[in-house]
């Protein structure tokens, strides 16, 4: 589908340039993500090439849900003051050096991991 593909590779250079510039205005990467994704979705129902409906019966919800699921208990995590407590036990490897850091952010990862999913992990490191 031709006009699929071309918006497809406009919509991919306006989101470039909306994550470099809106960002910096307060507006978060993942809204300008799903804008992205609302006016390819709606090209694509336009044209007749890709069945729509069925795209969003064999979209994986479960998988959405779950990583929904898991921002709510990241921010929770956040709020309990995790990552602020990370934050600082980061700041103070710093201090000691680039191999202190390394082995510490990667120990600390490590047993974050071992406790709840690797992607939580991964968010509250960002958050931190």
């Amino acid at each position: 589908d031709l006009p699929t593909f071309r918006t497809g590779w406009i919509v991919l250079l306006l989101l470039l340039v909306g994550f470099f510039v809106l960002e910096p205005l307060g507006i978060p990467v993942s809204a300008i993500a799903a804008v992205g994704a609302v006016i390819l979705f709606a090209v694509a129902k336009r044209g007749h090439a890709i069945n729509t409906g069925k795209v969003l019966r064999g979209a994986p919800w479960q998988i959405v849900i779950f990583s929904l699921g898991m921002y709510l208990v990241v921010y929770g995590l956040r709020n309990a003051g995790l990552t602020e407590y990370l934050s600082g036990v980061l700041n103070s490897l710093a201090g000691h050096g680039l191999w202190a850091t390394t082995l510490g952010t990667g120990f600390i990862t490590a047993f974050l991991s071992s406790i709840m999913n690797n992607m939580p992990t991964v968010l509250i490191g960002a958050l931190s």
